[in-house]
C-alpha cells in the first residue's frame, strides 16, 4: 500500500491529514451501548465500509472530497480495530464526532476544542477516539502516522486473519487521482519556481 504517496499528493493538493480516528470494535461489542443507527450489527467488512461510507458522505455533505487512508489489525489487547487519517475541518469537530457517535453507537465522553489536546474527543467505553494533528510538521506527522497504520501487522508473528481489505487509500489521494493531477501540479511547480512535488517524482 503505497501510504506516504497519498499522504505527499494530499498536502500537495492542499488536504492535510489533520484528523487520526481509532475505532475498536471489540470495545464497542463488550460495552454494550447501543445509540440508534450504529453498525455493530453489520459483518465484520460490512461495518468497516459502512464507516467510510458514512464518514464520506459526511465529507460530500459540506462540498469536501472524501481524503482517507486507513489500515484493519486485531491486535492481543485491542482486538479488533482500524485506524484511519482524514481530511476534515477541524472547526467541524462536532459534526465529525456527531457521525462516530452514530456509526459506533457509543456516546462521547469528551469533545475538547480542535487542537486544544492531541486526543480531542472519545467514546465512554474508550471503542473510538479521535487525535488532531497538533504538530508544526503537520505533514512530517500524518507520514509517521501512516507508516505506523501500514507496519500494524508486522507486529504479529503471523498475519490477522481479517475479512476484506485490510489497508487502504480513498479514490480523492489514489493513483488514479495522483495520474490525472500530475500536470497541473507540475504546471504550477514551474509556474511559481517552487520544488518539485514528491508525488510527481515518485509515481
Amino acid at each position: 500500500m503505497r501510504f506516504r504517496e497519498a499522504v505527499v499528493f494530499a498536502y500537495a493538493m492542499d488536504w492535510p491529514l489533520n484528523i487520526g480516528i481509532t475505532i475498536t470494535w471489540t470495545a464497542l461489542e463488550t460495552a454494550g451501548e447501543r445509540n440508534e443507527g450504529h453498525c455493530l450489527g453489520r459483518g465484520e467488512w460490512d461495518r468497516e465500509k459502512y464507516t467510510r461510507d458514512e464518514l464520506a458522505r459526511l465529507c460530500r455533505s459540506e462540498g469536501l472530497p472524501f481524503v482517507a487512508l486507513w489500515g484493519r489489525d486485531v491486535g492481543a489487547d485491542m482486538g479488533s480495530h482500524v485506524h484511519l487519517s482524514i481530511f476534515w475541518p477541524s472547526y467541524k469537530l462536532a459534526q465529525l464526532v456527531a457521525v462516530i457517535e452514530r456509526i459506533s453507537g457509543s456516546s462521547a465522553d469528551f469533545v475538547l476544542k480542535p487542537y486544544a489536546a492531541d486526543v480531542v474527543a472519545r467514546s465512554v467505553c474508550g471503542g473510538w477516539q479521535i487525535n488532531m494533528n497538533n504538530r508544526k510538521d503537520d505533514k512530517e506527522s500524518a507520514l509517521e502516522w501512516a507508516e505506523y497504520i501500514a507496519a500494524q501487522h508486522a507486529k504479529h508473528p503471523a498475519p490477522p486473519e481479517i475479512k476484506g481489505k485490510a489497508f487502504g487509500v480513498s479514490e480523492a489521494i489514489g493513483k488514479a487521482a495522483q495520474e490525472r493531477e500530475r500536470p497541473a501540479l507540475e504546471a504550477r511547480a514551474a509556474k511559481y519556481s517552487i520544488t518539485r512535488p514528491e508525488t510527481a517524482e515518485s509515481l
